[in-house]
């Protein structure tokens, strides 16, 4: 219990930083809280069937066997921690992630900056799968993640065309950006019709490929927001 309430108290702690520091969203949208609680509450359903199936095939049987209590007990706090895992824990990884590739990415725009308006700054080409026993991620598509930053002393209005190439200088994919708003000086995530508004910013990335991006081409324009 109290490793439970330090863990608590320390990701509120972080939250709050991350909230503060960095304008993040203290808690993910609420699509992403929709799918953390449908999962949990699945899980309680299927969880809670067997165990009604159960109590009645062995009704009379000794506790030492099957304890009904106990069983919803054990089913309650793995329920909860389910949810709070998938509502709480995980976003804020995701938090942790996303914020060390904008810190790596402004200590990267910042070397590469120049005299240029703006800066194009190639972050990662990841997948995100878990290797199991029965799946091997090789079906699984590279997320990657490009930012902007707008070198300027105004906001601007930014458009970016990517050329994604792969480590042989094939060209993976062509996509240009959504119109985004930076102001002076501002960093932000590359986002694209692939993109999801469905998603938390940081669990968002700026496009898809196939293979592994290795390099890319970019052509930018921009002007002055309306």
């Amino acid at each position: 219990m109290t490793v439970l309430l330090a863990l608590v108290l320390v990701s509120a702690g972080l939250n709050y930083y991350f909230s503060d520091t960095y304008q993040l969203s203290f808690f993910q949208n609420g699509f992403e809280s929709k799918v953390a609680i449908f999962v949990s509450l699945a899980f309680l359903l299927v969880v809670s069937i067997i165990n009604v199936i159960t109590s009645i095939l062995f009704k009379g049987a000794p506790k030492s066997f099957h304890n009904p209590k106990v069983a919803w007990v054990v089913t309650a706090l793995l329920c909860g921690t389910i949810l709070f895992f998938t509502l709480w824990v995980y976003p804020l990884a995701e938090k942790a992630s996303y914020i060390n590739k904008v810190e790596n990415a402004l200590a990267q725009s910042e070397e590469q900056q120049a005299d240029e308006e703006v800066t194009v700054v190639f972050m990662s080409s990841e997948k995100e799968c878990f290797r199991t026993s029965t799946n091997n991620c090789t079906n699984d598509t590279y997320k990657n993640a490009f930012f902007l930053k707008n070198n300027l002393d105004t906001q601007k209005e930014v458009q970016v065309r990517i050329r994604a190439l792969d480590s042989d200088e094939n060209e993976l994919k062509i996509i240009e950006s959504d119109i985004m708003t930076l102001d002076a000086g501002e960093l932000k995530l590359v986002e694209t019709e692939e993109s999801s508004d469905l998603e938390s910013i940081w669990s968002r990335t700026s496009f898809e490929t196939d293979k592994r991006v290795r390099s890319y081409e970019s052509l930018f324009r921009y002007r002055d927001a309306e």
